[in-house]
C-alpha cells in the first residue's frame, strides 16, 4: 500500500489537479498551483455562470486562495491564457508542449506545436517556421536546437521560465519589496496597493541584505516536513479504508455463522448488512478519495516549489533566487493552514454489528428491523505545530499604524475587527451602527447599516461571512462579504444578552454574556445552531457585578476563554464538558474586553483601562504584558489569517495598530 502511494506521488507531480491527466499548456496561479490552460478556463467559466455575476476574482481549485486576473479588463473567458506559463517542466520529465511563437504572434488559427528553438532569437518555432527562419538572411547562421535539447538543459529552462516578473503587470519588472506584506512589487503595484506601507525597500539597494537574511535551507526543510506529514496522512487514510473493508467482510462472515439457526430471517439481516455496510463504505471511500486527491495536489504543489527552489539555487541569479524564495516563503503559511484545516485530523470509521437481544423470540418479524450497523469514529490528531516556527522564538513588533475612515461617517467608534483571508478588513462602528469594509491597503470599499449598536464581539465564519453581536436587541447578525459587497444572510435571536460570538462550524456558533439584562454576577456561554437550537448551555458565577463578557476559542475549538470586565479576569472552560480549567487575574489588567488566540494557542486579552494586552499560555500562565505601541483605551483585537500578527482598535481615534511576530 505504501508503494502505491509513492507511485501516485510521482504520477501526480505531472498531472493537472482538475483533469488528472498530463499537463497541456500548464498555467500557474500566484499560489503556485498549476493547471492545464483549458481546464483552468473551464473552471473560471463555470464559476462565472454559477454566480450569475461579473467575476473580478475566483478561488484556486486546490487551495481556495483568492485569485485575481492578470488583467481585469479582459473578459473572463480569456483569463486562463493571461496567467504565466507554469515552470512545471522544472520538476518532471513529462513532455509539456509549447506553441510556435511566430504562429502565435501572427494570430494563426492553426498554431503548431514548437519543435525547434532558435538559440540566437530565443524563440520557439514549429518545423515550417524554423525552415523559413533559416532561409531568411537574418537567420541563416542561427543555431537551432530541438525542444527536447532545450528541456534537457536546466539553465535554458530557468532562463525562459515565466514568473520572475510582476504577476499582475506583464510588462513591469520587480523593483521593490514590501516588508510588511512580504511581497515583491513592481512600480505600479507600489503606487496602487502599497502607498500606505511604511517599510518598502528598493531591491537594487537591499537585495544583498535580503538574501543574507533569507534562509533557503530552512524553507526546504519546512517543505520536507510538510511532505512527510501529508504522506503519513495518506498512509493512515489508506490503512483505515483497508480496515473498514475488512470490517464489512468480517460482518458478512459472522452472519454466515448465525445463518444455521436463523434461515429465512438471516436472509433479511444479511441483505440489510451488506447494503448498509457497502453504502457506508462507498460513502466513506468517496470522502477519503476526495481527501487523498486534495492531499496529493498539495504534495504536488510542494514538490513543484521544492524543485523550483533547487533549480533556482543551482542555476538562477540572486534576484531570481530571492524572488522565488520570497514567493514560496509566503506560500509556506498557506500550506501550513491547509494542513491544519484539512490534514491534521484523520477521521476514521469502524463498523460493528449489533444484534437485538430478543432476536430469537422475534423470528417471525421482518429481519431488517432486528439489526443495525453502528459506525465508530476514532479521531486522531496529527500534531503539526512543529511545522512552523513557534511564536515564542520570534519578536513582536508594531509594524504600522494606519488610519481607516468611512467618508459618510463622522466621529466613528471602531470596536470589533476581523481580517478576511483575502486581506480585507471588516470593522464595526458602534457610534454610527454600521459594519464597514476596507481593502488590504485600508481604503474604504462599502458599509452596511446595522439594526442596533454592535459590540466588540464579532467573528469570521468560513472565508466570506461574519457574525456580529448586538446585545441590547439580543441578536447575532450574519453578513456575507462577497464581490466587495455586504449582504444580510440571517439573524439569530438569543435568550440572554450576547456580548461576544465565536465560530465553531458554519452552522454552529458560541455566544457569551450576562444571564440578566443589567449588571450581573452570573454569566453564560452557549453553543447554538444557526436555526436557534441550543446544543450546550453553561453558566458560571463571577465575583463582581458586570455586564460584559467576551469569548474566544483555541485552534482545536476544545477550550473557550472568556473575559469578564468586572472581575478583571479571564475564565477558561472545556467546550465539551464545561470544566473550568483556570481563572487568570492580575492587578495590571483593568477592564478586560476582547480576547483572541494565536496559532500556538496563546491567549491575548485587551485591558481597556490598563492600556495593555496580556499574553497568556494555553494553561493561563502570564507570558507577557504588551504595552509598547498599544493605543490608548484599546478595544478590539483580531489575528490575521496566518495567526502570527494582530490588529488592535481603540475608541479614541480611527487608527488601527498592527503588530506582527518577526
Amino acid at each position: 500500500m505504501a508503494t502505491a502511494i509513492t507511485d501516485s506521488y510521482s504520477k501526480d507531480r505531472h498531472e493537472c489537479p482538475i483533469c488528472l491527466d498530463v499537463f497541456t499548456l500548464p498555467r500557474q496561479l500566484p499560489c503556485l498551483h498549476s493547471f492545464c490552460e483549458h481546464c483552468l478556463q473551464n473552471y473560471i467559466t463555470k464559476r462565472a455562470s454559477t454566480t450569475g455575476k461579473t467575476l473580478d476574482q475566483f478561488m484556486c481549485p486546490v487551495c481556495r486562495a483568492v485569485t485575481r486576473p492578470v488583467n481585469k479588463e479582459q473578459p473572463s473567458g480569456e483569463w486562463a491564457s493571461l496567467f504565466p506559463h507554469s515552470p512545471f517542466p522544472l520538476v518532471g520529465k513529462s513532455k509539456v508542449e509549447r506553441s510556435c511563437e511566430i504562429c502565435v504572434n501572427k494570430s494563426d488559427s492553426s498554431t503548431y506545436v514548437a519543435t525547434k528553438f532558435c538559440v540566437i532569437c530565443e524563440e520557439f518555432m514549429c518545423d515550417n517556421c524554423a525552415v523559413r527562419h533559416q532561409n531568411m538572411k537574418i537567420g541563416k547562421n542561427h543555431r537551432m536546437i530541438t525542444t527536447d535539447e532545450w528541456v534537457s538543459n536546466p539553465e535554458n529552462r530557468l532562463k525562459f521560465t515565466e514568473g520572475f516578473g510582476c504577476p499582475q503587470h506583464d510588462d513591469e519588472d520587480i523593483k521593490y519589496y514590501c516588508m510588511g506584506h512580504e511581497t515583491a512589487l513592481c512600480g505600479t503595484c507600489l503606487f496602487h496597493h502599497h502607498k500606505a506601507c511604511q517599510d518598502v525597500l528598493e531591491l537594487k539597494q537591499s537585495l544583498p541584505a535580503l538574501l543574507r537574511k533569507m534562509n533557503s535551507q530552512k524553507v526546504i526543510e519546512q517543505m520536507h516536513k510538510f511532505e512527510a506529514h501529508l504522506k503519513n496522512f495518506l498512509e493512515m487514510n489508506e490503512e483505515n479504508l483497508g480496515t473498514l473493508e475488512s470490517d464489512v467482510n468480517s460482518i458478512s462472515a459472522e452472519i454466515g455463522d448465525i445463518r444455521k439457526k436463523m434461515n429465512a430471517v438471516l436472509d433479511d439481516i444479511e441483505q440489510k448488512v451488506k447494503l448498509e455496510g457497502n453504502k457506508i463504505y462507498k460513502e466513506w471511500l468517496i470522502t477519503k478519495q476526495e481527501q487523498n486527491h486534495q492531499c496529493h495536489s498539495l504534495v504536488s504543489a510542494i514538490r513543484n516549489s521544492l524543485a523550483l527552489l533547487e533549480t533556482v539555487g543551482q542555476y538562477g541569479s540572486d534576484k531570481q533566487m530571492f524572488l522565488v524564495n520570497s514567493k514560496i516563503k509566503k506560500q509556506l503559511q498557506c500550506y501550513s493552514d491547509q494542513i491544519r484545516e484539512k490534514f491534521e485530523i484523520v477521521d476514521t470509521m469502524r463498523i460493528r454489528l449489533e444484534l437485538d437481544s430478543n432476536m430469537k423470540a422475534m423470528l417471525s418479524h421482518d429481519g431488517r428491523d432486528l439489526v443495525t450497523l453502528s459506525c465508530q469514529r476514532d479521531v486522531k490528531k496529527m500534531h503539526c505545530r512543529n511545522l512552523m516556527v513557534p511564536l515564542c522564538k520570534k519578536t513582536l513588533e508594531l509594524l504600522n499604524v494606519v488610519e481607516v475612515h468611512c467618508p459618510s461617517h463622522s466621529n466613528p467608534m471602531h470596536k470589533g475587527i476581523i481580517q478576511l483571508p483575502n486581506g480585507y478588513i471588516v470593522l464595526t462602528d458602534y457610534r454610527n451602527k454600521t459594519c464597514c469594509m476596507f481593502d488590504s491597503s485600508y481604503i474604504f470599499i462599502t458599509s452596511y447599516i446595522l439594526p442596533a449598536n454592535p459590540t466588540d464581539g464579532m467573528c469570521l465564519i468560513g472565508e466570506d461571512e461574519v457574525a456580529i453581536t448586538m446585545p441590547e436587541m439580543k441578536i447575532v447578525q450574519f453578513l456575507s462579504i462577497r464581490d466587495c459587497s455586504i449582504i444580510d444572510t440571517g439573524t439569530l435571536i438569543t435568550k440572554y444578552k450576547c456580548c461576544s460570538v465565536a465560530s465553531i462550524t458554519r452552522e454552529e456558533i458560541l455566544v457569551s454574556g450576562p444571564c440578566d439584562d443589567v449588571y450581573s454576577k452570573k454569566f453564560y456561554w452557549s453553543i447554538i445552531t444557526r436555526n436557534g437550537d441550543v446544543k450546550l448551555h453553561h453558566e458560571f458565577d463571577c465575583q463582581h457585578l458586570t455586564s460584559w463578557a467576551y469569548a474566544a476559542l483555541d485552534t482545536s475549538k476544545s477550550r473557550v476563554y472568556i473575559s469578564v470586565t468586572g472581575d478583571n479576569a479571564v475564565y477558561c472552560f472545556g467546550v465539551i464538558d464545561g470544566k473550568q480549567y483556570f481563572v487568570y487575574s492580575s492587578k495590571d489588567l483593568n477592564s478586560p474586553l476582547a480576547v483572541a488566540v494565536d496559532r500556538d494557542d496563546n491567549v491575548y486579552v485587551v485591558g481597556v483601562i490598563s492600556n495593555n494586552i496580556h499574553k497568556l499560555s494555553p494553561d493561563g500562565n502570564k507570558l507577557q504584558i504588551i504595552t509598547s505601541g498599544v493605543p490608548r483605551q484599546p478595544r478590539g483585537i483580531c489575528f490575521n489569517d496566518n495567526r502570527d500578527g494582530f490588529f488592535v482598535t481603540n475608541q479614541m481615534n480611527m487608527k488601527l495598530h498592527y503588530f506582527v511576530y518577526k
